[in-house]
């Protein structure tokens, strides 16, 4: 039986009314009838209760995410199209104090097997209107382009700036725990802050060179250099302008990562020349050294003038029984500018970014059209000159997220 919330109420106060007659009219009424009308009473009690539970649950289920295909035309590898990422975000709340929130990343890789990642995984308390404690692997909170302006259908260019991609200047993740929030500054200004502790990050030695090749920070599992690190990042944003400045320091330890590949008998392998292979990889974490972050950026948009700037800087401490002794740092930066031709769709793009690995120094220019046919579906087209390790490039993205 279905009945509205209306009716169920004029229902109740009829029979309330009903109860009200004079005690003759009870006297004339059998037992029977006034236990059928005390059950009808409970019945329509309940129904009400119900349906005040399917309007307010105490559960939420929500799903998010992003996805994006490509064509890449590459001046020495030839054009190809290729699968971008999908990314779907689960998020799943309890009341308004808790809350489960996950991503999970589907790549294809170039021979066709795909690769799938936890990009992040944490459980959200909400200590009060300020204030949130997050628990898991999160996005790291040091900077902004990774934690907010990495997915595809926000990144106003196909491609991330250099240094900002994975195991790069910009640490990833981290696993651990962050508080982060915001607050008001007087009657103009807003500030919001992150603070966290984490596993850290780990560096990739070339033993040949002696040098540091890369840091890599995917949100490890283990504390390899057995020291927590720690930091954050306070922001100052103003609602007006729409212009924002933060600046982020953290600290703490980092391990030299070794992987080594052994061959393991027991697990499933294909058949090659007729005896059958498989391979594990070990990971040693070993020589912990001093590391220390900072970075600043700053965002500000004007009617359809939209600008972005970041920079970010590790520095890992030297360690004389080390391969690669020496003082690193690890630097990286991007200026980015865009306009959009309002109220048109058409919007134009251009960022420049360098990334600096002690000698090693890779610099990106790169300028683009997009047609924006959503807040949330864009069509990119982007022209980008390498000065470094890779190949200038034309590509072409669609991205959406939902």
């Amino acid at each position: 039986m279905s009945i509205s919330k209306h009716a169920l109420t004029k229902t109740l106060l009829s029979l309330a009314i009903a109860s009200a007659f004079s005690t003759q009219s009870v006297a004339n009424t059998s037992d029977q009838e006034i236990e059928a009308l005390w059950q009808t009473v409970e019945q329509l009690q309940q129904q009400v209760a119900e349906a005040s539970e399917w309007k307010a649950p105490n559960s939420l289920i929500h799903m998010a995410g992003y996805a994006d295909v490509n064509y890449v035309m590459n001046e020495s590898t030839g054009n190809s199209f290729q699968v971008g990422s999908f990314a779907p975000i689960f998020h799943y709340q309890y009341q308004d104090w808790v809350m489960l929130e996950a991503e999970v990343a589907f790549e294809v890789m170039e021979d066709g097997s795909t690769e799938v990642n936890m990009e992040y995984f944490t459980t959200d308390f909400f200590i009060n209107d300020h204030a949130v404690l997050v628990m898991g692997k999160f996005l790291s909170p040091l900077g902004q382009f990774r934690q907010n302006i990495h997915p595809s259908w926000i990144n106003k260019l196909p491609s991330a700036p250099n240094g900002f991609m994975h195991d790069q200047a910009a640490p990833n993740a981290d696993v651990g725990f962050q508080v982060r929030g915001g607050f008001k500054l007087g009657s103009s200004l807003n500030g919001n802050y992150a603070v966290y502790m984490g596993n850290g990050v780990a560096a990739e030695v070339n033993a040949d060179e002696g040098a540091i090749e890369m840091i890599e920070s995917p949100g490890m599992n283990i504390d390899g250099d057995r020291g927590k690190n720690y930091g954050g990042r306070f922001g100052i944003f103003h609602p007006d302008s729409k212009f924002e400045m933060g600046l982020s320091w953290a600290t703490g330890k980092i391990s030299e990562m070794e992987t080594s590949t052994t061959i393991n008998p027991g697990a499933t392998a294909p058949v090659i020349s007729g005896s059958t292979v498989a391979f594990a990889s070990e990971t040693a974490f070993e020589n912990a050294r001093d590391w220390d972050f900072i970075g600043t950026d700053i965002t500000w948009r004007f009617g359809g003038l939209d600008i972005r700037a970041e920079y970010v800087k590790q520095t890992i401490g030297a360690l004389a029984v080390s391969a690669a002794p020496e003082k690193t740092d690890v630097s990286a930066y991007y200026a980015q500018a865009a306009y959009r031709f309002l109220p048109t769709k058409w919007e134009v793009v251009a960022r420049t970014s360098q990334y600096d690995v002690g000698e090693m120094s890779m610099k990106k220019s790169t300028a683009g059209v997009n047609y924006i046919f959503a807040s949330n579906i864009v069509a990119k087209l982007a022209y980008e000159s390498n000065d470094g390790a890779d190949n200038d490039r034309t590509l072409v993205q669609f991205a959406y997220g939902f």
